[in-house]
């Protein structure tokens, strides 16, 4: 008669104990999701060339251009992954239109490349310039 008392009152709190260790294995699992969804930008000013090819040349204006990465991928109309070794992320595509984008972090330089066809015709930008790191 007791026994069938006590061994529902074990399954109680073996579900009890169930939750909390669901509870944590969540808020741990959450807080390192957080962690790992690195953001990054770095707002750059600079000088941009740009040209349709076949047009009557090269327009030069000043510029600034937000380079946003999230762990470690510079997110762009394509998500372009990156090499961050030697204080120098490099991120180069070849998807959809040439991409090299090069950030030096030790002098703060950036140079970037894009060809490719914009429905009028095919162009290629060129931007050189300063970054600094945006919050």
């Amino acid at each position: 008669m007791y026994g069938g008392v006590n061994s529902i009152i074990m399954k109680l709190n073996l579900k009890k104990y169930i939750k909390n260790i669901c509870f944590i294995f969540l808020v741990f699992y959450s807080c390192f999701s957080i962690g790992e969804n690195k953001t990054i930008t770095y707002r750059c000013t600079g000088l941009s060339q740009f040209e349709l090819i076949g047009s009557s040349g090269v327009k030069e204006e000043l510029k600034i251009n937000d380079y946003k990465f999230i762990n470690g991928v510079l997110h762009d109309l394509n998500n372009i992954e990156c090499n961050w070794a030697n204080n120098i992320i490099r991120c180069d595509s070849n998807f959809l239109n040439i991409r090299k984008l090069s950030i030096n972090l030790k002098n703060n330089e950036v140079t970037d490349y894009i060809s490719g066809n914009k429905g009028f015709g095919v162009y290629v930008e060129n931007f050189k310039g300063k970054c600094e790191q945006k919050n």
